[in-house]
């Protein structure tokens, strides 16, 4: 169970269940189709800042031109762009939130970003710490076997 003591900022979340917790409190179910970037300082705390990005593509593997990247996929341009971020924020690791109307059954899109997002990190070093669903009851996380 998570403290409820201390403010948010500053727990240590190194259960993914308090993490979840955590986010439930900050998302309160969802209402749109946007993804979440939030941060884990050293501590193992929230970091900041917690962006939001709607209107995001459909497909996490489509090629698009990136002048300092090249021909790069959809996930590589979103897993570097948050990684810059990180570092300039002095943060240790990302985590992800997929929010959609809908259930906890991971979708296919869902399965899909996921699966795109963790090859992204892993082939560019990027300290993904975890990756969860926000759907119309809570929020729930995607662990490997959802989507690989």
């Amino acid at each position: 169970m998570t403290d409820t003591s201390s403010p948010l900022r500053d727990r240590v979340l190194d259960r993914d269940d308090d993490l979840r917790d955590v986010l439930q409190l900050l998302l309160r179910g969802a209402n749109r189709r946007q993804m979440w970037i939030h941060f884990m300082d050293e501590r193992g705390c929230l970091g900041s800042p917690i962006i939001p990005i709607d209107d995001y593509p459909d497909d996490p593997d489509q090629l698009v031109d990136i002048a300092d990247l090249g021909r790069v996929s959809e996930a590589h341009v979103f897993m570097s762009r948050a990684d810059a971020i990180r570092e300039a924020t002095a943060n240790a690791s990302i985590v992800l939130v997929w929010e959609r109307v809908g259930d906890a059954t991971a979708s296919p899109a869902d399965r899909h970003w996921a699966r795109s997002m963790d090859a992204a990190a892993e082939e560019l070093g990027i300290p993904l710490r975890a990756q969860f669903i926000a759907h119309d009851r809570g929020v729930r996380q995607l662990h490997l076997d959802d989507y690989l």
